[in-house]
């Protein structure tokens, strides 16, 4: 680990949280609209958040393990691999209690990308938008988190 990949790592997921915080400020607007697509509109959001969250995962493995093989199960692996720690390469980047969030926003994000003949749930999207809230407000402690884990794991090399 360098110092100028953990700065790249750190500037990416500051751009990620801003993104997410936008997209999931819309969903909640969209949400509170009296129009009938409402939420289809909230779902678009929240599909987006996933997807944000989706790429600072595969950052991270990139980042430390150089290798995201993409295929069969990726998604399922990819967030298995970001609640594991890799003792001696770096820590646990989503805390064992949020996995369950996040592999719900994955599953929500795959019927709404991939149901073309099903209507959206209303109950379903406003439970996928309150974990989506959950997951953006928690990604910055996550990433605190993990960075300081990296630091003290790296910190002969990253000269702290």
């Amino acid at each position: 680990m360098d110092r100028i990949a953990l700065q790249i790592l750190t500037d990416g997921w500051a751009e990620d949280a801003r993104v997410m915080a936008a997209a999931e400020k819309t969903m909640r607007e969209r949400l509170a609209e009296p129009s009938a697509g409402r939420y289809a509109a909230a779902a678009f959001e929240i599909n987006r958040i996933y997807n944000i969250l989706e790429k600072a995962f595969e950052r991270l493995c990139e980042t430390f393990e150089n290798h995201l093989d993409r295929s069969g199960r990726y998604h399922e692996h990819l967030i298995e691999r970001v609640c594991l720690e890799l003792r001696g390469i770096r820590p646990a980047f989503v805390p064992r209690d949020a996995g369950r969030a996040v592999r719900e926003l994955k599953g929500f994000r795959h019927i709404f990308r991939h149901a073309y003949d099903v209507d959206l749930d209303p109950a379903r999207v406003e439970h996928a938008a309150q974990n989506a809230s959950r997951c953006v407000s928690d990604f910055p402690g996550w990433c605190e988190a993990f960075l300081t884990g990296v630091r003290a794991l790296y910190r002969d090399e990253l000269g702290d």
